[in-house]
């Protein structure tokens, strides 16, 4: 075996519910594209999903420890407290096999690599941005026979020069997306088995310039959407069609539809070809609301489009303007109706709190979730009720903030953890979030980007009741606070956060 891909196991983590955060992460198809090209160029590898097989730390390490390989590449997310345990893991691989080149890319390496190759030396390169082509040229030097007496130049790959200096050059994102081979699909089977949707890469990047996202920042400013062709889409599509009988997917797109009309016109070329061809499938994606519009959503349903994740972010128009979103509230409106008229429900991208919260900020957030309807269990509830913006480097508001304000940072200084700059705002946020997370602990739910949140195991007299406490205990709790009723030191709002939760568990028992 020469090359090992691997997607290490996701471990929960009850404290941090942003789940969402890395939705699109865990979708990218980045490991099955670089394998897709080795095996084109005739390199032997092998992916290990441990994430999909559902395996544990211990027991990837074990398995890993097994096999005979050069190198070793992994696909690191950022798991919040947990990511300390992917790099001990890596470590040990390190000292049970010393020869074997350690690379790691995605998202969160590539925006702190230097600080990675400094702090853990057990890591031989990191790559940054895309990493398909990087990959490949990394195979090739380091299975090479002459790769002790080659210097190593190669684009996208960051890495310490024998002086100790980490040394990295950048690479320019590929422009062509219909140039690369379909991802290898070497867990295909598994994923129908587990009823998860296959993924499609249909773009990447995004037109957009919000403050809270790192996707342009991941590709470079230059190069923001960049959409396959629709024939090339389907294409693809139709042949896991036939071959293997999938018929449910989900674009892991962070921006589906692309600008204007030349990506609406896209869309609509893919849901004719889906249509003409006569395949029954159903299929998701994630978009802006200035990308719904009647006919290509028409269009798209037709073909099998059910499931929409969309980017609201916020109810207040002065949260809009300082995410830079280029949207308005009147425009979240009229998406979620439109979608709505279609027969979709959509699943909602939205932050409750932000650094610059007011309490009106809140209050027209809180007014626009009851207006639009959008709070109908208690779990969408909940998440939507206390989410705060996670702030990770490589956004325009980690560079702000942390100019700003003094932070805290998280493991390898990814993560900006931040007081909201309003007192009352911090202290109202910090007893919501402590409220909904106690509802979600109680229920047995899935929520992520795919699918609405669902509760099981309790009777539906008890969620309604349960759903309609937590909107009652945030408009009631905002309220005191509007008015002044409330101090907001540290023991009043522990007090009352646990007056709050006593009713929260009193509505499902």
């Amino acid at each position: 075996m020469s090359i090992v891909l691997l997607e290490p196991p996701r471990q929960e983590n009850t404290n941090r519910f942003e789940e969402v955060v890395n939705a699109p992460l865990s979708a990218c198809l980045f490991t099955d594209y670089i394998a897709s090209i080795l095996k084109e160029n005739n390199i032997e590898t092998e992916i290990i999903n441990a994430h999909l097989y559902d395996w544990s730390i211990d027991f990837t390490l074990s398995n890993i420890a097994k096999k005979d390989f050069s190198i070793l590449c992994i696909h690191v997310m950022y798991q919040w407290e947990e990511t300390k345990d992917i790099f001990n893991m890596l470590s040990t691989i390190k000292q049970l096999k010393p020869q074997v080149h350690i690379n790691i890319y995605g998202y969160y390496p590539t925006f702190t690599y230097d600080k990675i190759l400094e702090d853990f030396t057990f890591i031989d390169s990191v790559t940054v941005g895309e990493p398909e082509f990087t990959t490949l040229e990394l195979a090739r030097y380091t299975l090479s026979k002459q790769k002790n007496t080659v210097k190593i130049n190669i684009p996208g790959l960051a890495f310490r020069n024998k002086g100790g200096d980490v040394v990295y050059h950048p690479r320019q994102p590929i422009q062509d997306l219909d140039l690369l081979p379909y991802p290898y699909r070497q867990d295909i089977d598994l994923y129908a088995k587990k009823g998860i949707a296959v993924y499609i890469l249909g773009s990447r990047g995004c037109y957009g310039h919000c403050t809270f996202c790192y996707l342009n920042p991941f590709y470079g400013q230059g190069n923001n959407w960049r959409g396959r062709s629709a024939k090339n889409i389907f294409e693809e599509i139709l042949k896991l069609y036939t071959e293997y009988s999938i018929n449910n997917f989900y674009f892991s797109d962070a921006n589906f539809l692309g600008p204007g009309k030349h990506g609406r016109g896209r869309a609509v070329t893919l849901a004719e070809l889906i249509l003409m061809h006569d395949i029954n499938i159903n299929f998701g994606f994630e978009c802006r609301v200035n990308d719904i519009e009647e006919h290509s959503l028409s269009m798209l349903v037709m073909a099998g489009l059910t499931n929409v994740f969309l980017g609201l972010e916020s109810g207040d128009p002065e949260s809009l303007s300082r995410f830079n979103k280029n949207t308005s509230v009147e425009g979240n409106k009229r998406a979620i109706q439109l979608l709505r008229d279609y027969g979709i429900e959509p699943t909602y991208g939205f932050i409750m709190f932000e650094p610059d919260s007011t309490l009106k900020s809140v209050r027209n957030n809180f007014e626009f979730l009851k207006e639009t309807n959008i709070m109908t269990t208690p779990a969408v509830t909940a998440h939507l009720l206390h989410h705060k913006e996670t702030i990770l480097k490589g956004t325009p508001d980690y560079l702000s903030i942390t100019n700003k304000t003094t932070c805290s940072n998280s493991f390898t200084n990814y993560e900006a953890l931040y007081k909201i700059r309003n007192p009352e705002v911090e202290a109202f946020s910090e007893i919501i979030t402590n409220v909904c997370k106690k509802a979600l602990s109680l229920l047995p739910a899935v929520h992520n980007c795919q699918n609405a949140a669902t509760d099981t195991g309790i009777n539906s007299d008890s969620l309604a009741k349960l759903n309609n406490i937590l909107i009652a205990l945030f408009e009631k709790t905002l309220s005191d606070f509007e008015k002044n009723n409330l101090t907001y030191s540290s023991d009043s709002i522990k007090k009352l956060t646990q007056e709050l939760i006593h009713e929260v568990e009193r509505a499902i028992k």
